[in-house]
């Protein structure tokens, strides 16, 4: 049953990549919203030229200038701050705890942040990233960060045009990204439509259609969040009630998991569809800063797509594959009937002589 189940899961992804476009589509102008329905219907990545996000005040400024932050922005902004630049990521203690780890944040002045980002000279330096997510430009509820970025408002489109009557409602939440080449993004997957814009420098996506994901390994780990100690800035388990995070721990992909990717240049956009992985890196713009804006749009649950994904993590699990997470509803206990067969499995998708910093391309 184990060898069959293995086969069937492999074809399944076979079968995906004989369809799917084998790279990114390239777009030359933005799309008109029936364009971008269909866009969103093929559920493939898509970088698009000659769009811009700005208002026609926003185009009038220089985004690569640390200058145009400073001058639109005199208060203090939430940044996160990481000794290794992975500000979401998995970490395993001297002890072998593994734990998902968020970055400590701190609030400073605008031109402070700005500053310390175009002055690094040390590597020991904690690395800064403005990346406090969940709507900090814009979202229907304003929070916190959202309020310390209201300056930019005038600046940015609340929403965009063709993918608002494409999708039928508008961005969820709106966000501003300003960092260095030092600040990285580790694999994961976002349950959103992202249109991903760069204002400065240039933004590198590694892609994985969430199909691979199946030959992932993906484990629960216990939250943590860095705080500064006398060791430096460590990570500190979560105080209870907390709740165990689904992530891939390694950077290093299986050599079988096939991947794209893409460098989106300063004035280009990509689509990127929900539930796709992905792990970003950054080069700084002409001036030491690399910034990007991205609206999330709400994804919608097909049902048979639905049904379909937790129909593979189930056939994938009960073939031995330890590193899918399954549906929310199946209790999580072994599944396996022959256990020394799962482990072999295990052993043949997983081993340390098949991996490979890239991947398969």
């Amino acid at each position: 049953m184990f060898a069959s189940l293995r086969l069937h899961t492999q074809q399944l992804r076979q079968d995906y990549r004989d369809l799917a476009p084998p790279d990114v589509v390239v777009y030359p102008h933005p799309p008109g919203p029936v364009e971008a329905a269909r866009m969103i219907q093929r559920s493939h990545p898509a970088l698009i030229k000659n769009f811009s996000p700005l208002t026609s005040q926003g185009i009038e400024r220089d985004w690569t200038d640390p200058d145009t932050y400073n001058s639109i922005c005199s208060g203090e902004v939430t940044i996160a701050l990481t000794d290794d630049g992975l500000a979401d990521s998995v970490r395993v203690d001297e002890d072998g705890l593994g734990m998902f780890v968020k970055p400590l944040e701190e609030k400073m002045p605008m031109s402070t942040f700005q500053t310390r980002l175009v002055n690094e000279t040390s590597t020991q330096d904690p690395v800064l990233y403005l990346q406090s997510q969940d709507g900090n430009l814009l979202r229907p509820s304003p929070n916190t960060d959202s309020d310390q970025l209201s300056p930019f408002r005038p600046y940015f489109l609340p929403d965009i045009t063709w993918m608002e009557e494409a999708i039928g409602a508008g961005a969820e939440a709106v966000n501003l990204w300003i960092g260095n080449s030092r600040a990285r993004t580790s694999l994961h997957h976002d349950p959103y439509e992202n249109i991903y814009h760069v204002l400065s420098g240039e933004k590198t996506f590694l892609l994985a259609a969430p199909i691979e994901g199946l030959w992932l390994d993906q484990q629960f780990y216990p939250p943590a969040t860095l705080h500064r100690t006398s060791n430096g800035i460590t990570p500190v388990l979560d105080p209870e009630p907390s709740h165990d995070v689904p992530w891939v721990a390694s950077s290093r992909l299986p050599q079988g998991v096939k991947t794209m990717e893409v460098t989106v240049h300063e004035g280009e956009t990509l689509y990127l569809p929900n539930r796709w992985w992905h792990a970003v890196s950054q080069t700084e713009g002409r001036l030491g800063i690399t910034v990007a804006v991205n609206y999330w749009y709400p994804a919608e649950i097909r049902p048979e797509r639905y049904a379909f994904e937790r129909l593979a993590r189930r056939v994938a699990r009960l073939g031995g594959m330890r590193g899918v997470i399954p549906p929310p509803e199946d209790k999580e206990e072994n599944k396996y009937t022959n256990e020394s067969e799962s482990e072999e499995w295990d052993s043949e998708i997983f081993s340390e002589d098949e991996w490979s910093p890239g991947g398969y391309r």
